[in-house]
């Protein structure tokens, strides 16, 4: 498990969540932060504020999925299953050099 991961949570039910703790968290802490999310179905329309932002197949997901990046949530590692993707975005932007 790494940052920007996506995984399935059970936050009020099963919902993609994205791993926002520190790399050095993740690989030592049994409890991380993540940022829940909500996968949107086809035909809903919606568009993000300053507070959100949207997830898609480049991310590896297969539907279009609503994260709210303000809203933060600790669990515990072991709750999480089934990795999904990874965040490719904020990935790119973390790297040394990118910025």
């Amino acid at each position: 498990m790494s940052p920007w991961e996506i995984w399935t949570g059970s936050l009020y039910g099963p919902h993609p969540v994205v791993v926002v703790s520190a790399a050095k968290r993740v690989e030592r802490k049994q409890r991380v932060v993540v940022l829940k999310c909500t996968t949107l179905r086809p035909g809903d329309h919606w568009k993000p504020d300053e507070l959100q932002t949207t997830l898609d197949h480049e991310d590896g997901l297969q539907l279009r999925t609503r994260c709210d990046c303000d809203l933060l949530f600790t669990v515990e590692k072991e709750t999480l299953s089934q990795k999904r993707g990874e965040v490719r975005t904020a990935v790119a932007s973390m790297r040394p050099g990118s910025g």
